[in-house]
């Protein structure tokens, strides 16, 4: 009975031993990706991914089309990039391939290359009687073209539009002018030159292109420059313009040529042209009613987003002078500042990373008024980073701080809130950034500090737009 009880009570100690205690399961590893989308150009390149994850988090990335090749990165543990290389486009179409990375599809989309087109022959001559002809389009299957005359005397008959390879048709008018002319046809990258001679073969220039005349008209001049051989015919469009000089105006080499402009008794101004040759030159006459203008918009409102060209279109009666300014530096007018008549003014809003503005367009003109200011307010960026001093050791390591970048119109950010773009900028190469250097709105910023072998203790800033970070290292 002692030793049944002996055997019982070791039993229950035995039970009571845990030999295998539990351990805990491992935290499971989660993967965050710079990006799931990437674009890359017809000419290729290389690319990356960059993976966020622990420090003990093992993955994998590889290509699953054969023209992109990985570079680097392909088997890692804890945070690091997968470099990759996409080789040039094959022909105009567009391709997409897919990356795997830690276990996620990262779509890689390439632009095919732009079209070229060979055109055979590449030009032609005619005499002043023009004619008809055409020229043969070689170009890759499926590459879409138009072709486009730059004069109205030289017009595209068929074959205007095509894909791949084809004819294009075209006729070339009459020239009554005394001086040769050139035109051309436009046919993708291409350019079809046609030169026509004129009545004799000589070229005539003016002294000027334009002039301007009250309603109540008057007398006016210009000068034609030609060689002593040269003979040209001066012909008005209008009868209200009347050729004074030389008579029925045939002239010969350089010389004067006068007009006279007859009363406007209507209140709408009016345009009118005498032709030298291949030359132009424009008489606008102002009507008998006073001028008036209207401006629109007179306000624009932009995000901070710039370098983009925004149009002002003005509404006057022909002959109706004004004129288009800027009164800050950061519009910029492309075109239109000075105009006569209904027209428009073209400005650019440069980008704004810094707080909120506003600036003008100065439209001015003689009468009723002074003019009309267009008001432009554009959003603006401010920036904001949590840690600005970092004491590294010696050994270096990874440092974070958050960094906020928001804009004054949340309209304007988009839908993840990060339109405000910034880029950190390392004062020194020991001082980089490993989950990359441009983000935007509020995002998390990886600074790493390459350990110091100088012995001396060595300081470096990052900057971010108006935000500087110190960073002190120790020495070894």
């Amino acid at each position: 009975m002692r030793a049944c009880a002996l055997v019982a009570a070791c039993a229950i100690l035995i039970a009571g031993c845990d030999s295998s205690p539990a351990r805990p399961s491992p935290a499971t590893c989660t993967f965050s990706l710079s990006s799931t989308s990437l674009s890359v150009s017809a000419a290729g390149g290389t690319g990356s991914v960059a993976v966020s994850t622990a420090g003990t988090c093992a993955w994998e990335a590889r290509s699953n089309v054969p023209w992109i090749t990985a570079a680097s990165g392909t088997a890692l543990r804890g945070p690091g990039t997968f470099t990759f290389t996409v080789a040039a486009a094959p022909d105009s179409g567009t391709r997409a391939g897919t990356l795997t990375v830690a276990s996620q599809t990262v779509t890689v989309t390439q632009q095919g290359q732009a079209c070229a087109c060979v055109l055979s022959p590449a030009g032609a001559s005619f005499g002043a009687a023009g004619g008809v002809s055409s020229f043969m389009v070689a170009a890759p299957g499926g590459c879409a073209w138009t072709a486009t005359a730059s004069a109205a005397w030289l017009m595209v008959t068929s074959g205007a539009s095509g894909s791949g390879g084809g004819t294009v048709a075209f006729s070339v008018a009459t020239n009554a002018g005394a001086a040769s002319r050139t035109a051309s046809i436009a046919v993708a990258d291409q350019s079809f030159a046609v030169t026509q001679a004129g009545l004799s073969d000589c070229t005539a220039t003016l002294s000027a292109n334009d002039e301007i005349f009250p309603a109540a008209g008057g007398a006016g001049t210009f000068q034609v420059t030609a060689a002593s051989s040269c003979d040209w015919m001066a012909v008005a469009n209008v009868a209200w313009i009347t050729l004074t000089d030389p008579a029925g105006g045939f002239g010969t080499g350089s010389r004067r040529v006068s007009y006279s402009v007859a009363a406007n008794n209507g209140d709408a101004g009016r345009t009118g042209t005498v032709t030298v040759g291949s030359r132009r030159f424009a008489v606008t006459q102002a009507g008998a009613k006073p001028c008036t203008y209207s401006v629109s918009p007179v306000e624009y409102r932009e995000c901070f987003r710039g370098a983009h060209d925004v149009k002002v279109t003005i509404a006057a009666d022909i002959a109706c002078p004004w004129t288009a300014a800027s009164a800050v530096s950061w519009l910029q007018i492309i075109s239109g500042a000075t105009g006569y008549g209904s027209g428009s003014i073209t400005f650019n809003i440069a980008s704004n990373p810094d707080p909120p503005r506003q600036g003008n367009i100065e439209v001015r003109w003689p009468a009723p008024t002074a003019g009309q200011n267009v008001r432009v307010k554009q959003s603006g960026c401010s920036y904001y980073v949590g840690v600005k001093d970092f004491g590294a050791p010696a050994a270096g390591g990874d440092f974070r701080t958050w960094v906020l970048a928001s804009s004054d119109n949340p309209a304007c950010e988009g839908p993840l809130q990060d339109g405000c773009r910034w880029t950190a900028v390392s004062s020194a190469p020991w001082v980089t950034f490993p989950g990359g250097a441009t983000h935007g709105g509020v995002e998390t910023l990886v600074i790493r500090v390459a350990s110091n072998p100088t012995g001396d203790w060595r300081r470096a800033t990052v900057t971010v737009v108006d935000q500087i970070i110190k960073i002190l290292q120790g020495p070894t």
